[in-house]
């Protein structure tokens, strides 16, 4: 038998080694290939200007540590027993997020389609991907299905793949990390994987791994509040979808004078959209349209793509969440200093869940016998509580302006 070896280089795990011809087949797939073109944290690029890794690396890095779960595992505790298990974990791993689109949740919010639902069609649908598939055997493609929809019999694959401790998490933390400059999203990854261990179908966390656990809970609590909901970042996210949504009502009114060929396909009403039609786009897609509707005679279209391309984003305010009658005096002054209220005065609730345990916390496997909970094992951890805050999102220059309009913003918002 010839021997089959591939070693990627990679900053978070040293290499990345691909060692089954199969695996490798389906790293190069087009549906593969279309991550380079995503990025894993989408806009955060704008805060974080080393936030350029893509989805691509991420799934690479998931499958590494798959590889390293299931080595540790497979020696400590002789799972999986059968290469069709093993083949599913590894290509779960590598495939969990196939489906994204450009710019990802802000994609996925503005046109109905979780990318979980484009991942199985994809998988399901895909000419290429689901041949690759298929020589496993027939039923290959929906096991991996199910697996992502946390359904079926492979239970320790499921929850390898998706739970409060699962590989997605452990390499985008790290990942995400590393490509912020960020210090606090870090954790011993290796001792992590030695705390695992398994029983009756649940995958559990020694008692001896509670503060390794600890350390990985707050790498993902500072993740969230200092990296993932920055308020920089879901002003530019914002920015993003209303620029969407500025288009697609134009194409309904026959006024988008230019786009893409690929984007129209995502605007008709009652038309499933393809697989392939979905996999030809990408941020180059909504890029080159940014850069084209830069140009378009609406003015609204035109200012919001120009901000995008330039970096003139929202300004994030914290602020309670205004009155209805507030609201209706912020819409009227952006109207009176030339800003459409629709694509200019914005709000969000942002909400930082801190440690989930009712019915997705960790469990721990207790010296003497017996399953825990994380949270019950950990002051720390349960000391972890929700917490939300208000933003309100107004163009720069309208804060800025120094007639009517803008000193009723000011006013209103008490700056």
């Amino acid at each position: 038998m010839v021997h089959f070896e591939k070693v990627l280089k990679d900053p978070v795990h040293d290499e990345i080694v691909v060692t089954d011809p199969w695996l490798w087949s389906l790293i190069n797939t087009r549906a593969m290939q279309r991550l380079r073109r995503i990025r894993q944290l989408g806009t955060s690029y704008f805060t974080f200007h080393g936030a350029e890794h893509s989805r691509f690396t991420h799934s690479l890095g998931a499958y590494e540590t798959m590889q390293r779960v299931l080595a540790y595992l497979g020696q400590d505790h002789d799972w999986p027993r059968d290469l069709h298990e093993r083949n599913l974990a590894l290509a779960a791993a590598l495939l969990h997020d196939i489906g994204h689109g450009p710019f990802s949740h802000t994609f996925e919010n503005v046109y109905a389609g979780r990318h979980e639902h484009w991942t199985s069609r994809i998988l399901l649908e895909d000419p290429e991907l689901n041949l690759i598939l298929t020589q496993q055997d027939e039923g290959f493609a929906r096991d991996l299905v199910d697996i992502l929809a946390r359904r079926g019999p492979f239970s320790y694959v499921q929850q390898l793949i998706s739970s409060q401790l699962d590989v997605d998490r452990m390499d985008y933390l790290l990942r995400d990390a590393l490509h912020t400059g960020v210090n606090y999203g870090r954790f011993e990854l290796g001792r992590l994987i030695r705390s695992l261990t398994l029983s009756d179908g649940q995958v559990l966390l020694t008692s001896a791994g509670v503060h390794t656990a600890e350390q990985y809970i707050l790498a993902r609590y500072f993740m969230y509040t200092q990296v993932y909901l920055h308020p920089v970042t879901i002003g530019s996210d914002l920015l993003v979808a209303q620029i969407l949504h500025r288009a697609e009502k134009l194409w309904h009114e026959g006024r988008l004078q230019e786009t893409p060929r690929e984007l129209p396909v995502l605007w008709q009403d009652g038309v499933e959209v393809e697989v392939s039609d979905y996999l030809s786009i990408d941020e180059s897609t909504l890029i080159y349209a940014f850069h084209t509707w830069s140009r378009s005679s609406d003015p609204v279209l035109q200012d919001l793509s120009a901000r995008f391309l330039q970096r003139r984003l929202y300004v994030p305010l914290l602020h309670p969440q205004p009155t209805p009658e507030e609201w209706a005096e912020l819409r009227t002054a952006a109207s009176m200093a030339g800003f459409h209220p629709d694509y200019y005065v914005l709000g969000r609730t942002m909400e930082v869940a801190g440690y989930v345990y009712r019915g997705e916390g960790i469990p721990v496997q207790l010296p003497r016998g017996g399953i825990s909970e994380l949270s019950r094992e950990s002051r720390l951890v349960r000391s972890l509580i929700p917490d939300s805050e208000y933003l309100v999102f107004l163009p720069k220059d309208l804060l800025e302006d120094s007639g009517v309009a803008g000193q009723r913003v000011r006013s209103i918002l008490n700056i």
